[in-house]
């Protein structure tokens, strides 16, 4: 609720905040196939089968529509100025190339096309290729643009700025037990029984998701942290540290079974950043995730593996719960400078990238678009994805993002007058 209210904040438009988008989440449970299971994690599942916004949004009820149309095999370059409407430079038009079926995303390309939209462009290519293709488009900031061989045509520094992400140290235990998922993985008969299951009934171990259960803690209120940093997370009530669980090791060694019990950080203060190095649209963007860059991470980090380690010294774990697997055997949990080392060698995304077309209040001189989420400053292009979220949720961004898919949906239908 928190995430939401401030976002509300962020943009002074409090369409955003938690009561006015529960309709969206409600419709969201019926656009989407969700599996809810009761003690256990959800999953967008249907039949044994994923089910995605592509299979919902696109399935076959939808994908018929006269007035949808589906490109498959090609990538969009470049945004184009096709005119100035109220004073505003106008991108409707949108350049693309085309490759053949099967050569993969990276090409090759044929020539480049434009289409132009008669309304507005929808750029939804997430938290990465958004930013990526505003720049490009020569919408960015001006002197990284120059520095790069691209004309800037709207300067907009906040593009590809303010990437955050939810980071995640894995860490596993050995335990005194074969019912993990090493054993289907390891053993060919259970694996081609597995499979035999599902093909029959599309249930068993091959519908299940690898993390069983998930938890959310905050640090102490007293925690040393605070007297030198203001508290990241959106309220009281929200989340700092997130645990997740699993019967299982992801790219286990040979012999044993496992633990995982894996910590990300779900309220961080590292920021990253999406930026590019050439003029070439093909060419990939500068990543940098910015993950442990904020010293308020890494004390938050620390702790959540500390707390693990208490939770699993709890008497009912006894006999099950054999030792530390891995590096993490020879940590030493008291020390800040061994903890240190362990993160920083076992830490990356757990996927969560938002904020690099941040929404912003209507006026302002920050973020990228504004609470109705078109561009700030030009006219023609509105941007729908993860990308917009000032914030990252303290909770796995997709439901969020669907959130954000169905109020726009309504936000640029009524600003065309298209209901």
């Amino acid at each position: 609720m928190d995430d939401w209210n401030r976002f509300a904040a962020i943009t002074g438009d409090k369409g955003w905040s938690w009561h006015r988008l529960q309709r969206y989440f409600r419709k969201r449970l019926i656009s989407v196939d969700v599996q809810p299971l009761k003690g256990w994690t959800q999953g967008t599942i249907k039949g044994g089968r994923r089910s995605s916004s592509a299979t919902s949004y696109l399935g076959p009820r939808f994908i018929r529509r006269r007035n949808l149309h589906v490109l498959l095999h090609a990538r969009v370059t470049r945004l184009l100025q096709d005119g100035v409407t109220g004073g505003e430079k106008s991108f409707r038009k949108v350049e693309f190339a085309q490759n053949a079926p099967g050569s993969g995303v990276n090409g090759p390309f044929g020539p480049r096309r434009t289409i132009l939209a008669s309304k507005s462009v929808i750029l939804s290519a997430g938290s990465v290729m958004s930013p990526n293709i505003l720049m490009h488009s020569g919408i960015g900031d001006e002197q990284m643009l120059r520095r790069v061989g691209i004309k800037p045509l709207h300067n907009l520094p906040s593009v590809g700025q303010n990437l955050i992400d939810h980071s995640l140290t894995r860490l596993a235990w050995n335990v005194n037990s074969t019912d993990t998922y090493e054993t289907h993985l390891r053993n060919a008969t259970i694996a081609a029984a597995d499979l035999a299951e599902w093909k029959r009934s599309e249930t068993g171990y091959l519908t299940t998701t690898r993390f069983s259960f998930l938890g959310w803690l905050r640090l102490p209120k007293n925690a040393t942290i605070f007297q030198r940093f203001k508290d990241p997370a959106a309220g009281l009530d929200t989340a700092h540290i997130e645990m997740l669980i699993g019967n299982g090791m992801n790219l286990a060694p040979p012999t044993g079974n496992f633990l995982s019990l894996s910590v990300g950080v779900v309220s961080p203060a590292s920021r990253g950043s999406i930026t590019i190095n050439s003029s070439n649209p093909f060419d990939p963007p500068l990543i940098d995730p910015g993950l442990m860059t904020s010293e308020f991470d890494l004390f938050t980090m620390r702790e959540a593996i500390r707390s693990v380690a208490r939770f699993l010294s709890a008497p009912a774990w006894a006999g099950y719960i054999l030792s530390p697997a891995g590096a993490l055997a020879d940590v030493d949990l008291s020390s800040d400078e061994q903890l240190n080392a362990y993160i920083r060698n076992n830490t990356g995304s757990l996927f969560h990238p938002v904020g690099t077309s941040s929404m912003a209040r209507r006026g302002s001189s920050s973020g990228v678009v504004d609470p109705d989420l078109k561009v700030k400053g030009i006219e023609g292009v509105h941007v729908v994805d993860a990308s917009v979220m000032p914030r990252v949720p303290a909770a796995h961004t997709q439901v969020p993002t669907y959130v954000v898919a169905e109020r726009a949906a309504d936000l640029i239908k009524e600003a065309w007058d298209c209901y």
